[in-house]
Formats: C-alpha cells, structure tokens, sequence
C-alpha cells in the first residue's frame, strides 16, 4: 500500500481530532458563558468534568474510526484509540472471538499486532513530508499473566528521543530506535510488556533527483 496515502489519511486523521478539540474548547466556551449569566462560576476542573461524559466518547469514536481507514489489516480487530497526544498513546483491544484463542484468552499475536499499531501511530504525528516508512526490525515481549477481557496498550514517546531520531532523518533519512509498550488489564494492572526495535527510513517530497 502507498506509504504516502496513508500518511494523507493520518494526517486527515489528526485534523479530525483537531477540529473536535476545536469543538469542545467552543463547547466549554458556550457553556461557561450560559452559566456565568445565571451567576455561576466554576472551576477549570469543575468545567471539564460537566463535559466529560460527551466529548470524550465523540472524540474517541472518531479516532478509531480513523484507525480503521488507516490501518485496514487491523480494522477486524476492533482496535480503539482512547488517548492520543504527540507523546502519548493507547489502545484498546476489545475482548472479541479473532482476538482471543482457543481457550477464550486474549492472543498474544493479536497484542504484539496493536502493540505495533501503538508504535506507528505515535510516530506517524511526527511524519516529515515525503515519504515516510516504519519498519519492525525485532520484537521483545513478556506477559505475566493471561488475560480474559479487553486490554489497553500504552506507549510514551521522550521528547528528546523524538528530536533526535527527526534529526537523524532529516541528515540521513534513516534511523533507528525502540518502543516499550506497556500493557494493562481493565483493572489498569500491568500485564506484558512489548519492546519494539523500529527502523525509519524518510525521503524528502521536494528531494532533486541527480542524473
């Protein structure tokens, strides 16, 4: 598949979540206003927690249905982005018949499967233009206990280990490193641990072409 389409429809992606915090700052905004006029004031966390029962389940809805146009080998697994931020990520995987084994435990295919979906997401916010391609050069894993029900994946980039590996691409288009993504149980109790080893390759939309 054109790495290039997908990193347009990513970016369509990241618009749409732009626009919906765009709506909910004016969501906030409106509902401040109304309340402030009938001499009620709140706090910033007051506020946010009025909204939080509408505008998260609207944003996280769209943002997996984004994941489902961008990465359709996955789109059967039912995947669900619950937060999404330039340095952070999750992921849940639903507790449904593909994604479970013979004997109705989650698949560990299936979370290595999202837990490299965690991975190229989260760099994918940080796609230089061109073309831009991730790849799986080695993968850890270690889970401590089988699991029965959904379970979400979470995954942290550094902010310096992002600056480097783009500077690393910008001199030469090429670089490599690690993803450690953690994986939690509905309880939010650690359950495995993913280690990824990514090599990135970039090349320039505007690059000369030499004869």
């Amino acid at each position: 598949m054109n790495q290039q389409w997908l990193t347009i429809l990513m970016s369509k992606g990241i618009e749409l979540e732009q626009s919906l915090r765009q709506q909910l700052q004016q969501a906030k905004d409106g509902l401040k206003t109304q309340l402030e006029d009938r001499g009620i004031r709140l706090s910033a966390a007051d506020l946010a927690a009025l909204l939080e029962e509408v505008s998260p389940k609207v944003s996280h809805a769209a943002l997996g249905y984004a994941l489902d146009i961008v990465r359709p080998f996955s789109a059967g697994m039912g995947l669900r982005i619950s937060r999404l931020k330039d340095t952070q990520i999750e992921i849940v995987i639903p507790a449904r018949t593909r994604n479970m084994n013979e004997l109705k435990q989650m698949h560990e295919g299936a979370l290595l499967s999202a837990a490299i979906e965690a991975a190229k997401i989260l760099w994918m916010r940080h796609a230089p233009l061109g073309n831009f391609e991730i790849a799986v050069a080695r993968i850890e894993s270690e889970f401590f206990k089988v699991q029965t029900g959904e379970c979400r994946l979470r995954m942290e980039l550094a902010e310096n280990i992002r600056e480097v590996v783009l500077a690393d691409l910008r001199d030469r288009r090429e670089s490599a490193t690690t993803a450690d993504v953690q994986v939690f149980d509905e309880n939010d109790q650690a359950v495995g641990s993913v280690q990824l080893q990514l090599k990135l390759k970039h090349t320039p939309a505007l690059s000369g072409h030499v004869e």
